[in-house]
């Protein structure tokens, strides 16, 4: 058993602080919030190199995809710092301090979460965050008057396109594409009394044991993956229905065989069947509008505002940026020459993080980017296969689900500059992979049978 130390401790407080901070300061996309989350990382590092070296030695464990995803750093250093190789070198250094500021909050998480307390801390932060977020935008949704938290500044947008404290609705999308795998893991690998396990209890004992003083905080996580499953639905992004169906499908399809996999595949179905219900219930009209745009733009890709924008970003990088790119960020600068499509809009992005990768930073980039998430993936699955215990094998589930659902939700959608999704995946993962020292996962419980 790990014993926590003082530097822990704080470390601990400033990640429970940038979860509950980060996605209420409108995702950390502007300037002030963007500070104040990179000054409370490098006051983790400092108090983790402080704790690390008490005895004068530095023990580092290198998460896996460390090298590639270092050498994306560097390719963003060299674009930052070196005349002529960013078109826009202030948008540049911004996104590469950002970028660098979640790396280091990964490498230190990944080397102060040991114990299966801190684990369990962080994701109860972090479903209650989603939580609150959930129903937040929900009532914001329905008592919009034109400003964020209603005495805030204007939205730049209706209240279709934002969602709580996002301005983009597919940005909170993305928020609970990190959550939901985590709330998962909480749900699957709860803690059983034998008496528990019988095959011949009915939903009614069932549901009386739900609504008994006996029961505990965990059996509230099915109606928390509800109301977060449900408000992404009813969001209005096309982006969260497709990002939501991949993660079931993930889940489903890496979930495994044999009894556990059954009755986990059973549970899922259930839980997608609640979910899409909860969509309909909280925003039915919403849901149908979504989904009907969702079709036509399916039946009629040619008219699709991305499939427009698509092409000229493909052109752009095969004429001028294909070793190193424009320059991470740069998009708003170097995409007028190559633009066709006529409408009275600023493209400040390529529609795409993979594609704006591509672009911005050229092969090179896009092909570290894709190996560190790749790296990520190896270790989960090698970790999943491995694993001796239940908790530590649904653990790892939760982390490749969350990593599959980002990198599909990054297909039709910009999330880049939303550090507040980046520290959320970047946690999730650091829970997935159980830190460097547990190995019975994030719940303190029995092999479920």
């Amino acid at each position: 058993m790990t014993t926590s130390t003082a530097h822990d401790r704080l470390v601990e407080a400033g990640v429970l602080f940038l979860i509950v901070f980060t996605p209420f300061a409108f995702g950390t996309v502007e300037p002030w919030s963007e500070a104040v989350a990179e000054l409370v990382i490098l006051g983790m590092v400092v108090t983790w190199l402080i704790g690390s070296l008490r005895n004068w030695e530095l023990r580092v464990e290198l998460p896996a995809g460390w090298l590639p995803a270092a050498l994306f750093l560097g390719l963003l250093a060299l674009q930052a710092t070196l005349p002529g190789w960013s078109l826009d070198p202030g948008a540049t250094r911004r996104l590469a301090l950002k970028l660098g500021a979640v790396a280091a909050f990964f490498l230190v998480c990944a080397n102060t979460y040991r114990s299966r307390s801190q684990l369990r801390r962080a994701a109860w932060t972090m479903i209650a965050t989603g939580t609150v977020i959930s129903i937040f935008g929900v009532v914001q949704r329905v008592t919009w008057n034109g400003r964020f938290y209603w005495i805030g500044p204007e939205a730049p947008g209706t209240a279709v396109y934002t969602f709580g404290p996002f301005t983009n609705r597919a940005h909170f999308a993305g928020l609970v594409v990190a959550v939901l795998p985590v709330a998962l893991v909480m749900l699957l690998t709860r803690r059983r009394e034998p008496s528990q396990r019988s095959a011949l209890q009915g939903w009614a004992a069932r549901f009386r044991r739900w609504n008994s003083q006996d029961s505990s905080a965990r059996s509230l996580i099915p109606l928390l993956i509800l109301i977060m499953g449900g408000a992404a639905l009813a969001s209005g992004s096309r982006g969260a229905i497709v990002t939501l169906v991949a993660v079931l499908l993930a889940i489903l399809g890496l979930g495994g065989g044999g009894r556990a996999g059954r009755a986990r595949w059973i549970k899922i179905a259930i839980s997608a069947v609640l979910i899409i219900l909860a969509g309909a219930w909280i925003g039915g009209d919403v849901l149908y509008g979504t989904i009907e745009r969702l079709l036509t733009e399916i039946e009629r890709p040619d008219e699709g505002f991305r499939l427009r924008v698509w092409p000229d970003a493909v052109t752009m990088w095969w004429s001028e940026a294909r070793v190193v790119g424009t320059g991470l960020g740069s998009f708003a600068v170097a995409f007028p020459r190559f633009r066709t499509l006529r409408a009275p809009a600023v493209m400040s992005h390529a529609e795409s993080d993979w594609l704006g990768i591509l672009v911005e930073t050229g092969a090179i980039g896009f092909v570290l980017a894709a190996a560190t998430a790749v790296s990520i993936a190896v270790m989960l699955l090698r970790r999943r296969r491995q694993s001796r215990t239940y908790s530590a094998r649904v653990q790892a589930l939760a982390g490749l689900v969350a990593l599959i659902g980002a990198a599909v939700q990054s297909l039709p959608n910009y999330n880049v500059p939303v550090m507040s999704n980046l520290i959320y995946l970047a946690l999730a993962l650091t829970l997935a992979s159980g830190g460097p020292t547990t190995a019975g996962g994030v719940i303190p419980g029995q092999e479920e049978s």
